[in-house]
C-alpha cells in the first residue's frame, strides 16, 4: 500500500552559452518559461534557470522521498540545440509527478516546447515559438520569430507579432496580432477562432467553418456560414482558418 507522499526540490541551472534553441520535452506538467531581456546581461545571464518540485507516493515516508529523488532531468546539446527531457526510472513509473513552477532564460533562444498534459505559457520570447500540448490550455505573449502550436484538447490565447500556425483538435482560438501584419493559420476542428489584425490593406482570406463567419476591419465587412474568400490590395497578408465553429476577425484599433 502506498500511503506515504514525499517530495524532491528542484532547483536547476544550465548555461546556454553558443545555445541558439531549446527543446523542452517533459512529461505532464504545467509550465510557465519566461523570457528575460537578453540585452541586459547583468539581470539576465546566459543561463536556463528551473524551479519545480517531484511529487511521489511510497509505502513509507523515506521510500516516498527516495522515489521522488530517483527523477532526473537531462541536458544534451547538439551543436547549438539544447535539449532538456526527464529521466524516470522503470521502477518509479507512475509513482511520481514533476511540477514545474517556473523556467526562466534570456528571450532571444528559439524554444520547441513539449508536454502531455498541463497548461503551458511563454510570455517574453523574441524567438521563435513551438508548443505541442495533447491536453492544457496554452498562453503566448511575444514569439517574434513566429508560433507555431499544435494542441490536442485546450485552447490558444496568442499575442504576438510574428506569424502563426495553429492546430487544435479540440478548443478555442484566439490571437492578438501586435506588431505588423503577418500571416495566419490555423485549424480547429471544433472550436470558435477570433483574430484581431495588426493592419487590413493587403489581405488574402480564405476562411471556412462550420458555423458564422464574420469579418469587420476598414476594407471588409461581411458576414457568411460556411465560407468567405476575399483579396484586398496586394494580398500579401494570408489568413487561412479552417474552423468547427464560428470565426470573428477584426482589426486591432489604432494606438
Amino acid at each position: 500500500m502506498l500511503g506515504y507522499r514525499g517530495e524532491a526540490q528542484l532547483d536547476v541551472r544550465h548555461d546556454l552559452a553558443g545555445i541558439v534553441a531549446v527543446r523542452i520535452d517533459l512529461p505532464s506538467t504545467p509550465l510557465e518559461i519566461v523570457g528575460c531581456d537578453a540585452a541586459a546581461p547583468a539581470a539576465c545571464p546566459e543561463v536556463l534557470a528551473l524551479a519545480g518540485r517531484v511529487h511521489a507516493t511510497g509505502g513509507t515516508a523515506n521510500e516516498a522521498r527516495t522515489h521522488a529523488e530517483r527523477l532526473a532531468l537531462v541536458f544534451e546539446s547538439t551543436g547549438a540545440l539544447l535539449s532538456l527531457h526527464a529521466d524516470v526510472p522503470l521502477s518509479v513509473r507512475g509513482l511520481v509527478e514533476l511540477e514545474i513552477e517556473r523556467i526562466e532564460l534570456p528571450g532571444d533562444r528559439d524554444l520547441d516546447v513539449r508536454t502531455d498534459l498541463g497548461d503551458v505559457t511563454v510570455v517574453g520570447t523574441r524567438g521563435a515559438v513551438a508548443i505541442d500540448v495533447e491536453v492544457g490550455n496554452v498562453v503566448v505573449e511575444d514569439g517574434d520569430g513566429g508560433v507555431a502550436v499544435r494542441i490536442g484538447w485546450g485552447e490558444l490565447d496568442a499575442q504576438t507579432p510574428g506569424d502563426v500556425d495553429v492546430v487544435i483538435e479540440t478548443g478555442d482560438v484566439a490571437i492578438v496580432q501586435t506588431g505588423d501584419a503577418r500571416d495566419v493559420h490555423v485549424i480547429s476542428d471544433a472550436g470558435d477562432v477570433t483574430i484581431e489584425l495588426a493592419d487590413d490593406a493587403n489581405l488574402d482570406l480564405d476562411i471556412r467553418a462550420e458555423g458564422t463567419i464574420r469579418v469587420t476591419t476598414d476594407t471588409v465587412v461581411a458576414i457568411a456560414s460556411r465560407e468567405l474568400v476575399r483579396e484586398v490590395g496586394e494580398g500579401s497578408t494570408h489568413v487561412v482558418v479552417r474552423s468547427g465553429g464560428n470565426v470573428t476577425i477584426t482589426r486591432r484599433p489604432p494606438p
